[in-house]
């Protein structure tokens, strides 16, 4: 495959500078899924810290952002604070570390707790936690390597491990059953999910590679995508309409766009 790299400078306050593959790696396994070209990127200061995870709101006219200390946060498309709201500690704990969060295609909202690898429905209030489910009990996990990304999409909710096992689970809505979907043995540390309704494919970050890595529900590999421009990518989501994917970042504390075609 041939590589194209271009350096790309970004002027304004609100963009940075940054690498972009124009070319993705091609996992070789299914080419008739869509190779996405990704334009220059910009970025939002939002001043605030430990965010995880990102997902559209219920309407799709804005953003939600987990925070790993507890809050909800609403942000416009232009990246204007809207919101926050508090998520009460569950059981009196000192600390609920929420770092993944999904919408399903009915509006309900999900996110994932890391350190118990808990499950929760997120209320309408984004503020109520109603317990789903605790996943399934790994040898040797590690209490910060847990549930870092939910996704929700063909009716289950998909869950990924960050490391000791890197793996993505799912959990059926209906039977309330947990599975392994696959191992992702090709990452290094997995950080947010996202299900793509527009093909039925899955979106996984890696933090720690700076990666974005579009992939068949069954694990099978489309494209891997280079998201330097992103130091710590925690989050991800897809804006179909908008034709832009989100960025959370947690070092930085930073929203970032980029188009795509």
């Amino acid at each position: 495959m041939f590589y194209r790299h271009c350096v790309l400078f970004l002027l304004t306050v609100s963009s940075l500078s940054a690498c972009l593959r124009d070319d993705p790696v091609n996992g070789g396994e299914s080419p008739e899924y869509k190779a996405y070209t990704m334009g220059t990127p910009s970025s939002f200061e939002t001043k605030l810290e430990g965010l995880s995870a990102i997902c559209l709101n219920e309407t799709g006219d804005g953003l939600l952002v987990a925070e790993d200390n507890g809050h909800i946060y609403e942000f416009g498309l232009d990246g204007s604070l809207r919101n926050s709201y508090t998520v009460p500690n569950p059981d009196g704990r000192t600390k609920v570390d929420l770092e993944g969060i999904a919408l399903s295609a009915d509006g309900k909202l999900f996110v994932c707790e890391e350190r118990y690898r808990e499950v929760y429905q997120l209320g309408a209030d984004h503020k109520t936690l109603t317990l789903l489910s605790t996943g399934p009990t790994e040898p040797n996990a590690e209490d910060n390597q847990g549930y870092e990304g939910i996704a929700a999409g063909n009716g289950v909710l998909y869950i990924a491990n960050q490391s000791k096992p890197k793996r993505v689970y799912t959990y059926s809505l209906s039977t309330k059953e947990w599975a392994t979907a696959f191992d992702a043995e090709w990452a290094t540390s997995l950080s947010d999910i996202y299900f793509d309704k527009e093909d039925g494919t899955l979106w996984i970050t890696d933090a720690k590679t700076q990666k974005l890595t579009h992939l068949k529900t069954d694990g099978t590999v489309l494209y891997t995508y280079d998201i330097s421009f992103v130091k710590k990518p925690e989050g991800f989501c897809k804006d179909a309409a908008g034709k832009k994917f989100w960025f959370v970042c947690d070092q930085t504390s930073r929203l970032t766009s980029v188009s795509y075609q």
